[in-house]
């Protein structure tokens, strides 16, 4: 079973439907980087989501998936991430909890190519 760390392009495509992303999403181990809740949060609002449905869909996030926090050695590592990677900050964090065997499930144009990103387009 293939684990994978979950961005926030591959939980918006997959709560909208897209099924290129319910295999993946469905049968693996599944970790999410507190900071990708955030981006979901933002999302919603954005989106007009109601504070009850943003919240159910959080929580569902957070019952299907292992949140990953943010602790200072993983903020260096996303701060060291994004210098090389040519990223954004919060992309440079999300990335650097990607690994060769925990790969970074994503939709996002930024990760595209990327040695630790299954990128599905």
């Amino acid at each position: 079973m293939m684990t994978y760390i979950v961005d926030t392009y591959a939980w918006v495509a997959y709560l909208e439907g897209n099924k290129k992303f319910k295999p993946e999403i469905e049968q693996s181990l599944l970790r999410t980087p507190s900071i990708v809740l955030a981006e979901l949060a933002k999302v919603m609002i954005r989106k007009g989501f109601s504070k009850k449905k943003s919240g159910e869909i959080l929580k569902y996030v957070c019952e299907s998936s292992i949140t990953l926090e943010l602790n200072k050695e993983q903020a260096i590592k996303g701060g060291e991430a994004s210098a090389k990677e040519k990223l954004s900050l919060v992309d440079g964090i999300i990335y650097s909890y990607a690994t060769e065997s925990m790969q970074l499930l994503t939709g996002d144009k930024h990760f595209k190519n990327k040695p630790y990103a299954k990128y599905i387009k």
